[in-house]
């Protein structure tokens, strides 16, 4: 297969109603406790990634999130993304969709895997229309940073709930965060951003001195103004394009060497970045749109 022809068939993949169609296949299975049934889906995408589903139905959030509707405009981005930097092995990654092109047939013979006695620890809230998924009690276990270190730290939503009551096990409800408009994490050794999705009416985020590397739990923050990022392992931030109203930015002391994405962002007014290794014409660029950057 050539970079050409798994582009075309990707992004065919990745469009609203395929996701659509396996995000409710999805969801009705864990509605209907056939954990072993996901833990099956999951040993079907394993090749390409790695999601673990207990026998009670944990991490059923990260499986969901590989295929959620509202992600849809990233995918097709970073795919078209790596199509131009002719990254087979990238493009590749992203396979593991074209193993359930047929998630419907699947399950249908997977149901032969009967689930029982399993109680439902974990209570989520699912609304099909929109596909709104809130896992209530399920705390997100500590996990390995993708780049960088094996250290073991805290995902975002973890490091929430130590700051706030000393324990990651704590019951706290995603909800909680939907209303909070400013947020302080720093030196919190968060080296993911699972969680931070939920903060959609935060206006500032604070979350650096962690070990933060991928920045796409950020996408949906429509209304963040002030983000700072500083002193992470951030190497690509096309991500933050989609941050329309972010006004100030702090991305020093990362690993990044193109902001042709901060390009887009009209309402941005001042950036730092020193500690990076960003050609100075696009230094140059961005000042000359008016954002005020600071670089050494």
């Amino acid at each position: 297969m050539t970079i050409n022809e798994l582009h075309e068939d990707l992004t065919d993949a990745y469009s609203v109603s395929n996701l659509n169609t396996i995000s409710l296949t999805l969801i009705n299975l864990f509605r209907s406790q056939q954990y072993t049934v996901l833990q099956k889906i999951s040993e079907i995408i394993s090749d390409f990634v790695i999601v673990k589903i207990a026998d009670d139905g944990k991490g059923f959030s990260k499986l969901m999130m590989l295929y959620h509707p509202d992600r849809v405009g990233y995918h097709i981005k970073e795919i078209n993304r790596l199509k131009e930097q002719n990254d087979f092995n990238g493009l590749l990654a992203y396979s593991h969709i074209l193993k359930l092109e047929r998630i419907e047939e699947i399950t249908s013979s997977l149901k032969s895997y009967e689930d029982i006695d399993y109680s439902p620890v974990y209570e989520w809230d699912l609304n099909e229309e929109g596909f709104t998924i809130i896992n209530v009690n399920e705390p997100p276990d500590p996990v390995r940073s993708k780049t960088h270190t094996d250290l073991v730290g805290y995902t975002f939503y973890d490091a929430i709930k130590i700051r706030e009551y000393g324990d990651p096990d704590v019951e706290y409800p995603p909800f909680y965060l939907e209303e909070i408009e400013e947020l302080e994490l720093s030196s919190s050794d968060v080296n993911d951003l699972d969680g931070v999705q939920f903060c959609i009416h935060a206006k500032t985020i604070d979350v650096s001195d962690n070990r933060i590397s991928d920045l796409s739990p950020l996408i949906g923050l429509d209304d963040l103004e002030e983000l700072n990022l500083s002193d992470n392992q951030v190497g690509i931030i096309d991500e933050l394009s989609y941050l329309k109203r972010l006004k100030n930015l702090l991305l020093s002391n990362n690993y990044i060497n193109d902001i042709s994405p901060l390009f887009e962002l009209k309402n941005l007014e001042y950036v730092e970045l020193s500690g990076n290794n960003v050609d100075i014409e696009q230094i140059n660029q961005l000042t000359e749109t008016g954002v005020t950057v600071e670089f050494e």
